[in-house]
């Protein structure tokens, strides 16, 4: 994750011109040691476009892994 995070912020800093720390300390990646870390981090994940009112509900959530979850009956 270290690598994709500094590949990300080189990228942005570079179209912004500027050098300043990208995250700014908001996006972590926590180790992920148990399932119920897991089991959270996957809800979390999977509630953020309902929550940012992009969708309205789950099954509405556009290019999601969730969405894909839901509707995937094979």
């Amino acid at each position: 994750m270290c690598c994709l995070n500094e590949t990300v912020a080189s990228m942005a800093n570079k179209e912004d011109d500027c050098n300043s720390q990208f995250w700014e300390g908001g996006f972590r990646s926590p180790a992920l040691l148990d399932e119920k870390a897991l089991l959270s981090r996957m809800a979390y994940v999977d509630l953020n476009p309902v929550r940012a009112k992009m969708a309205a509900t789950l099954g509405e959530s556009n290019f999601t892994s969730i969405q894909e979850r839901i509707f995937d009956h094979t």
